[in-house]
């Protein structure tokens, strides 16, 4: 079965629809950051999303992930312009009702000091449908952006297929508009499933790499790369590159409902910026 794909990098996708389209400020940083678990549940809920979407979603038990918590952490770096970027990550993802929606708080650091949180909430932290970012140096943070619509039928598999196209057009805006959205359309691409212990030994189960480009009005906008592990059943990011940036993702440990395994991924893998 063929998944109609929105934004090929969790989180990634949609914050650049909003540095696009200048985002509003309205939420309190500080607010934010006393109670992050709190302000995940609360405003990235599954209800939180339009109806439109939420009628294309399974129903609660439907879509079994292997997991309730999972952890990710390691190293983003890169470059915007003729900036260089590194920092490391921490990603606290939450099975969202075996639905297969995860909720995700992401947090940045840079020198080991804490720099930002994104909240998002999304469909096997593969298709991201919703997302804020509040930065620490910044007294409010950014509005919400969402997918207030998709041609997509169903949200809903068990597995990629090997050398398959995904395609799909969504609608994203932030969660107060009601008209004028931005429409993108995304093309992903499936390899063939290798071992994911290619990755790191202490992986099991297998993986499949999609590479995936955004376009919007016929011009691409980004160029990404993301990895499904069967063995969580959710994607990770490896690449993102743009006509001005260009980042890559490494990953150090997982831990799974509380028990840790130690992941070392090779070298990063890097897109040429479009």
């Amino acid at each position: 079965m063929q998944i109609k794909k929105t934004s090929a990098l969790t989180g990634i996708s949609l914050a650049a629809t909003g540095l696009l389209a200048g985002c509003v400020q309205f939420v309190p940083v500080k607010d934010i950051a006393g109670d992050k678990p709190g302000y995940l549940a609360t405003h990235f809920s599954i209800e939180s999303l339009p109806t439109a979407v939420r009628e294309k979603l399974p129903a609660p038990g439907a879509h079994v992930l292997p997991f309730k918590v999972l952890t990710l952490s390691g190293t983003f770096s890169g470059h915007v312009g003729a900036t260089a970027i590194k920092d490391t990550f921490k990603a606290t993802l939450v099975n969202a009702k075996d639905t297969g929606l995860v909720q995700q708080v992401l947090e940045t650091s840079a020198n080991d000091v804490p720099s930002s949180a994104t909240f998002s909430l999304s469909y096997l932290n593969m298709y991201s449908l919703k997302q804020e970012t509040a930065s620490y140096s910044q007294t409010m943070a950014f509005i919400p952006f969402v997918v207030h619509d998709s041609d997509n039928s169903q949200f809903a598999f068990d597995a990629p297929k090997e050398d398959t196209t995904y395609t799909t057009t969504f609608k994203v805006g932030t969660t107060v508009q009601i008209a004028n959205f931005r429409t993108t359309t995304s093309n992903c691409h499936t390899g063939h499933y290798y071992p994911a212990s290619r990755i790191s030994a202490a992986l099991t189960g297998k993986a499949i790499d999609f590479e995936c480009e955004e376009s919007k009005d016929g011009i691409i906008q980004s160029k990404t790369r993301r990895t499904f592990l069967t063995e969580y059943g959710v994607g990770l990011n490896r690449s993102l590159a743009t006509s001005s940036a260009q980042f890559d993702w490494t990953y150090s440990a997982f831990e799974k409902d509380g028990e840790k395994t130690i992941t070392l991924f090779g070298k990063p893998t890097s897109d040429k910026a479009i």
